[in-house]
């Protein structure tokens, strides 16, 4: 059924993946609702209309309201903390300048598999999120061309990696030996400006992985990281700024989708921060999944709204944090090697 069937204000029509027609009937359809002054409602972001805005009122959970009156299933399941348009944000890969300054991000745990993001800033300051590295049986891949993984919570018998292999793999993935590393018919090794990891790593791994000589995980990093064998560039790691509701707004800012004149004179619409959705399939699914959460009718009697995200699954998102956090700036190539090297005096303390 065509949607030019549907030209009414209030009805909106799609198919879904079932080829079912679905109707979406909204109270704007009815004039004796729809029409009035309109209030702005800055709770639910929505300008009501005199109907709307009285049950509004009425209602004890401004989530019923927005899934009752405004048609949206999932308001009571907590709203979405990323603005994610698709079509501004979402690229097909392709191979990077290596003009562009890299940086990458670490968020390690002890018991799940630690997960790595990579982006590239372009000398006109957008993000472009390249790679990310995540070896658990949930993460979402493509494995001979098919998207594979696994929705909800991370299981429990996750695979142990030891850090000295992660950081072998990192020197592979950076390396001229990587296939992915290759710019206008020539290889190359990445030169990272900066890593940003969750200073957490500092309490994890004291006595247990690897040389029990080493205090934390941080440290095991960044001394395998140093070996002369490894080959791989800026091997100390600054702390990432964890404020959650600043980072929110950052990365939604970078998300916001414009329009720009594309090619042949069409308009395109873009944002600051692009994605490469064929490398980074986890990263795109934590961000159209990561919600708030959502108290129960006996928890609102009794706490107020934490809007704390839900803690499922968010290791991408949060290296997308660190890193959008962190100033990615472009930093032109003839600056880079005017930092000077400074020995460390704390453990664990990166300069």
């Amino acid at each position: 059924m065509a949607e030019s069937a549907f030209p009414h204000k209030g009805i909106e029509v799609h198919t879904n993946q079932h080829s079912i027609t679905v109707l979406k009937l909204h109270y704007d359809a009815d004039p004796e609702k729809g029409e009035g002054k309109k209030t702005y409602v800055k709770e639910i972001d929505r300008h009501l209309s005199p109907w709307a805005l009285k049950q509004y009122k009425q209602m004890t959970d401004p989530n019923l309201y927005l899934r009752e009156y405004e048609v949206e299933a999932e308001a009571t399941l907590g709203r979405l903390i990323f603005n994610l348009d698709a079509e501004a944000t979402l690229e097909k890969s392709f191979p990077i300048d290596p003009r562009w300054t890299r940086r990458m991000a670490l968020d390690p745990h002890p018991s799940v598999p630690h997960a790595f993001l990579w982006v590239a800033t372009d000398q006109w300051g957008d993000r472009w999120y390249y790679r990310e590295l995540w070896p658990s049986k949930a993460c979402f891949r493509y494995d001979g061309g098919k998207l594979i993984g696994k929705a909800g919570p991370i299981p429990d018998d996750e695979p142990v990696v030891y850090i000295r292999d992660y950081v072998e793999t990192l020197r592979w993935l950076e390396s001229e030996e990587n296939p992915q590393n290759e710019f206008e018919g020539r290889s190359f090794d990445e030169r990272v400006h900066a890593r940003v990891i969750d200073y957490t790593a500092r309490a994890f791994g004291k006595g247990t992985n690897d040389d029990a000589e080493q205090p934390n995980f941080q440290m095991r990093y960044e001394q395998f990281m140093s070996m002369p064998d490894k080959g791989v560039t800026c091997p100390y790691f600054e702390d990432a700024k964890k404020d959650h509701d600043v980072g929110f707004e950052v990365v939604n800012a970078g998300l916001k989708p414009f329009m720009i004149e594309g090619s042949g004179g069409r308009l395109k619409k873009t944002s600051r921060i692009h994605i490469f959705e064929d490398r980074c399939p986890e990263l795109v699914y934590e961000l159209k999944n990561n919600r708030r959460e959502v108290l129960t009718p006996r928890q609102v009697q009794s706490q107020d709204p934490t809007g704390k995200m839900v803690e499922v699954r968010k290791h991408m998102t949060d290296n997308l944090r660190y890193l959008e956090m962190s100033n990615p700036r472009f930093i032109d190539p003839s600056d880079r090697g005017t930092s000077v090297t400074v020995t460390q005096r704390t453990p664990g303390i990166a300069y």
